[in-house]
């Protein structure tokens, strides 16, 4: 019966992968220029702001990482974010560049450490579920500046949107049980088996960084199609908005912001939300990252989900919205 029944399975997924191919390259023939205008706006996207802003420090993070040179950097930091989160010297690196340089690097970061045996799978999964947010560059120029509409940076706002995953991570630590002893260690044995800078090692830095800002503008190209063909549907400006923000972030809050009848404090809930959920488009590029480790994707997208509802949510509560957006209606 068993076998029965998985045989069913597979031919169910075989004939919904045969039709899902066929509809969408029907799609592609029926409907040219809004591909065309995704891949547009897609490329340009990944162009001008996610290839210049995120290469240099995917490359610069692979040196890091292969030499083994971030354990000096470690010796600013890790001393208190090691006592807030429990975790070990090797964490706090990935702690550092995820609430840096936005989505997905802090994901790759992670990867990356559990890859090269710096810190365990487990320590890997509890830091994926807070340190892979959206950088504070695109937060305070595109967001708050830009689509907001603040005059000047909002910074009790911006306070409270990066302490929630902060707040998050101290209380998600009692949940996961790694060794930290073991990881004490391993970073001993790391440090003393530092591996010197060559060509072939810059090499291999280079070529990883752009092997993934390649794969990530392929997933925003799909994503920007994707919410093209949204604006075919016969749906409400509202929810083409939810929907927009739902697959892709950059797309999602503009839509947001354009919409009428929406209140500056609705405006904030949902664009904040929608900036600490990242979008389907931000899943499929950290999913891309954790490949070849034993990393799951789910721990990263429950952590989202629980930041944005708490975003949402706790904007709306009169004395804490007096507190970080003072005049907001």
């Amino acid at each position: 019966m068993y076998g029965i029944s998985s045989l069913y399975g597979d031919c169910v997924k075989k004939i919904l992968c045969v039709l899902t191919v066929f509809g969408l390259l029907l799609l592609l023939f029926s409907h040219p220029a809004v591909i065309a205008s995704g891949c547009s706006i897609g490329l340009s996207l990944w162009y001008t702001a996610v290839l210049p802003s995120l290469l240099p420090f995917l490359i610069l993070s692979n040196l890091l990482t292969r030499t083994g040179m971030f354990h000096y950097l470690n010796r600013i930091y890790a001393p208190a974010l090691s006592r807030i989160f429990r975790i070990s010297e090797e964490g706090c690196y990935a702690v550092l560049l995820g609430f840096l340089c936005g989505f997905p690097m802090g994901a790759k970061v992670i990867a990356d450490l559990v890859r090269e045996k710096h810190i365990s799978s487990e320590e890997g999964t509890y830091l994926l579920g807070f340190c892979n947010n959206v950088s504070p560059a695109f937060f305070l120029n595109y967001v708050c500046l830009s689509r907001l509409g603040y005059a000047s940076v909002p910074w009790r706002f911006v306070l409270f949107f990066y302490l929630l995953p902060v707040c998050y991570g101290w209380v998600t630590r009692p949940f996961y049980r790694f060794d930290l002893t073991d990881s004490r260690v391993r970073s001993t044995k790391k440090q003393a088996s530092m591996h010197r800078l060559d060509f072939p090692m810059l090499d291999a830095c280079i070529m990883d960084g752009f092997s993934t800002i390649t794969r990530l503008g392929g997933y925003i190209m799909l994503f920007t199609i994707l919410a093209q063909f949204l604006k075919l549907l016969p749906l409400s400006s509202f929810a083409l908005a939810f929907l927009g923000g739902l697959l892709e972030i950059s797309s999602g809050i503009d839509a947001i912001a354009a919409l009428k009848g929406l209140t500056s404090l609705g405006q904030t809930a949902w664009i904040g939300a929608v900036s600490a959920f990242g979008g389907l488009c931000i899943l499929a590029q950290t999913k891309s990252v954790l490949e070849e480790t034993s990393l799951s994707v789910t721990t990263w997208l429950a952590g989202r989900i629980i930041l944005a509802l708490l975003l949402f949510l706790l904007v709306q509560v009169p004395a804490l919205r007096a507190v970080i957006l003072p005049g907001c209606c």
